[in-house]
């Protein structure tokens, strides 16, 4: 595909949000003239493309597809906000992973560094899901996902070229390690697409929300008789939620905590036992603040806590 033929200049390595360094995206294009003057397809760069162009080409992989889709921009001047998703599509029977993958599997990895007027770039992540996975739980998609992209541009002024280098997983039985290279051309304005606008805004509701009326999570306890102590956490959900379950993470990527256990599965107070494994190596898990998403049906929090 075209996106396969575009290869960034080496850029900073990237985090969940990626600041420019100025790398510029060079493509070489495949397309045969002939297609071109046909009109069967477009002898541009995914780094050129119109501002009008809703969406990127599809890269796909073995077992699933990924793309950029444009959204609209709200704010103006300095506070220009651009807009945009990262939509991939998987077979039926297979899954991707969230930011934290649990107790296997691959997190996803950005790399922005093809991209030309970017100072900023932040993924939102929907709330994820447990799923077995071989000997344990991993955590992240098993259908289709769009995760909403905020972006700032270092001139609003001008637009911005939002060019992506995306390695992932996608697992069946065998993980199996996944590429997509993707680029769109990003200016104020609304959506060019209102309908994949709209579905931009959608994912953007199903992202954890620092409050939720009826949902709440505190510590109660720890236990201090074993090897590791051991964090007692209890949820406050409303009735009618869906099911619910928990997710820890540390404060950065050294850390590698597992998946809570609950030990209720019904009614608006739910109890979870989180054991303090996966630890960097002279940290103390309790005075160490850990961010929590607390997941009931289609609403979800996210929460840092203290545990001491």
């Amino acid at each position: 595909m075209l996106t396969r033929d575009c290869h960034p200049a080496p850029g900073p390595s990237p985090d969940r949000q990626w600041r420019s360094g100025g790398a510029i995206a060079t493509c070489q294009p495949m397309l045969d003239r002939r297609v071109f003057l046909s009109g069967l397809g477009l002898a541009l760069c995914p780094s050129v493309v119109s501002a009008t162009v809703p969406a990127s080409p599809w890269s796909r992989d073995l077992k699933s597809s990924a793309r950029l889709i444009a959204g609209a921009s709200t704010g103006s001047g300095a506070g220009l906000l651009l807009s945009a998703g990262l939509e991939i599509t998987l077979e039926p029977g297979t899954k991707t992973y969230w930011r934290t993958p649990g107790d296997s599997g691959v997190p996803p990895h950005f790399d922005w560094s093809g991209s030309t007027n970017l100072a900023e770039v932040t993924v939102r992540w929907p709330a994820p899901m447990r799923f077995p996975d071989g000997n344990g739980f991993s955590i992240g998609y098993k259908h289709a996902v769009i995760l909403p992209l905020d972006i700032v541009a270092r001139d609003p002024a001008a637009p911005v070229v939002l060019a992506l280098k995306l390695d992932y997983a996608v697992c069946e039985q065998v993980c199996i390690p996944a590429k997509a290279e993707a680029s769109l051309r990003l200016g104020a304005g609304p959506a060019a697409d209102p309908a994949l606008g709209e579905r931009i805004e959608r994912s953007r509701d199903l992202v954890p929300t620092r409050e939720a009326q009826g949902l709440g999570l505190k510590v109660t306890g720890i236990d201090r008789s074993g090897p590791r102590p051991v964090a007692l956490l209890t949820a406050i959900v409303s009735t009618n939620d869906g099911t619910v379950d928990l997710f820890a993470e540390g404060p950065d990527s050294r850390w590698a905590l597992p998946l809570p256990d609950a030990l209720d599965d019904d009614g608006p107070v739910r109890r979870f036992r989180l054991d303090l494994d996966g630890v960097p190596r002279g940290a103390d898990p309790l005075t160490q603040p850990l961010t929590f998403t607390l997941v009931a049906g289609a609403r979800a929090i996210e929460t840092t806590l203290t545990l001491s």
